[in-house]
């Protein structure tokens, strides 16, 4: 049996294992939920999770978990599902799941319950746990300091490789997924990673001093979870220590960290691209989503109004050749489209840390050389297909000079907005395609019918 048949018949199995929990959950008895959830990966109960509408029966499915799934399973649900879990679980129940997590997740975790139960909730911890949840919570969570966890391993310099080892096999339990041993001075300063495969090949009698690499890539507590992500790709790195502004070893971010940070980016980005400002929930209540919808669709009413009062400016034109009025639709969408395409590019080379404001004139010059290429050969086109089908030469000429300077005003456009944003450090995905659009539909608008209107008095 080849890997990918494997996978596949490993995904019809656990299909059938949530088909049966859904049916379970319908008819069957606590006991038999109980061990068919066993049965299912936690990313899955998760996902199975997520759609419940009714409180109750989500609540009665997570107390049916097994004590080691629950964690993984509330780590994984979508925010609204974990907050409404969260709110019924006892005090003593969410102890037990904050101490199962790992630090960064219990203090995620902890972020969304009210202040008043949090504090209960970590007077019940023991103190060193508590203290560590505490500590970063008071990190904001898109710092290096809000996406780190406390579980590390360090050794002293001058530590052997022999002493350095012994202390990996101790911490293995505590601290999971160990990639990098850490070096730090007596003042817990870092001074370098020691990567686990080069412990284990090391002798035991050297020092973790003459095999550690001093190079080491760290970031502060404030730095920036972008930032964070962008060193990540860049040095292809599985984890990365966390520091204090004077250099002391605080924690450290591990990849699968930085992956959801990778996917939060995205999702904001393309939210903010399409007009919804942040994230939606695909299973969000509907006031919710109308909430956030309806002052960028509010937003878009007014330009098209505005767009539309343009196109009354040459009434007089559209009457005197009624095929204008189909025709100037192809020069705004058109220019929507290209704007978009430039925005998305834009966009994704801010967020990545590939354009900069150094580039911006080289970036600039390249859009519009593409804008100016694209509009020559697709004007040229329309042109032609609008001669051949209205035989109107005027028209065909208007249709292609007004898609080339569309095409143009599209890609200066929707190059500078998210540049002019990213100079003023706000975000560069707020410069959202209702604003491109916006503006190709005007210009197009205007530019098709303004040099028709031009042709039609001097040549007609």
């Amino acid at each position: 049996m080849t890997m990918n048949a494997e996978i596949d018949h490993s995904t019809d199995r656990q299909e059938d294992t949530v088909e049966r929990l859904i049916a379970l959950v319908e008819s069957g008895s606590d006991e038999e939920i109980r061990e068919s959830l066993a049965s299912v990966h936690p990313a899955d109960v998760a996902e199975f999770l997520d759609p419940i509408d009714s409180r109750e029966i989500r609540n009665k499915i997570f107390g049916l978990l097994a004590t080691d799934a629950a964690p993984a399973v509330l780590r994984l649900v979508s925010p609204g599902a974990r907050e409404a879990i969260v709110g019924e679980l006892s005090v003593e129940r969410l102890q037990q799941i904050l101490a199962a997590l790992e630090t960064d997740d219990a203090a995620d975790l902890l972020a969304s319950v009210p202040s008043e139960r949090a504090q209960s909730v970590l007077a019940g911890l023991s103190g060193p746990l508590s203290a560590r949840i505490q500590q970063l919570l008071r990190y904001p969570p898109d710092t290096a300091g809000g996406l780190m966890q406390t579980e590390y391993a360090a050794v002293l310099e001058g530590a052997t490789v022999e002493e350095a080892v012994e202390i990996v096999r101790t911490l293995a339990e505590a601290v999971s997924d160990i990639h990098n041993v850490f070096v730090v001075d007596q003042h817990f300063h870092l001074l370098g990673i020691l990567p686990l495969g080069r412990l284990i090949l090391a002798r035991a009698s050297e020092t973790v001093d003459a095999v550690m690499d001093r190079q080491v890539i760290s970031v502060t507590v404030n730095t920036d979870q972008e930032e964070v992500a962008q060193l990540f790709r860049k040095y292809d790195l599985l984890s990365l220590p966390v520091t204090d502004p004077r250099g002391a070893l605080l924690g450290r971010i591990t990849i699968d960290d930085v992956v959801d940070v990778l996917e939060e980016e995205a999702n904001e980005d393309f939210s903010k691209l399409s007009g919804l400002g942040q994230e939606e929930p695909i299973f969000d209540k509907p006031i919710r989503a109308i909430r956030r919808r309806l002052p960028w669709l509010g937003l878009n009413l007014v330009t098209t109004s505005v767009s539309a009062s343009v196109i009354g400016l040459f009434q007089d034109t559209i009457q005197t050749m009624a095929i204008a009025a189909a025709m100037m639709t192809i020069v705004a969408a058109q220019g929507g489209n290209a704007g978009v395409q430039t925005l998305t590019v834009m966009v994704r080379g801010l967020a990545l840390g590939q354009v900069t404001m150094a580039h911006a004139r080289a970036v600039l010059m390249k859009e519009l050389a593409v804008a100016c290429g694209n509009g020559m050969a697709l004007g040229l086109a329309a042109g032609l297909s609008g001669y051949v089908l209205h035989r109107q030469p005027l028209l065909s000429v208007v249709l292609g000079v007004a898609l080339l300077f569309n095409y143009l005003v599209a890609a200066l456009v929707a190059s500078l907005i998210p540049l002019t944003l990213h100079w003023l450090r706000a975000d560069p995905a707020a410069a959202s395609s209702v604003f491109v659009t916006a503006c190709t539909d005007l210009c197009g608008f205007f530019s098709f019918l303004g040099l028709l209107t031009i042709g039609l008095r001097f040549f007609a």
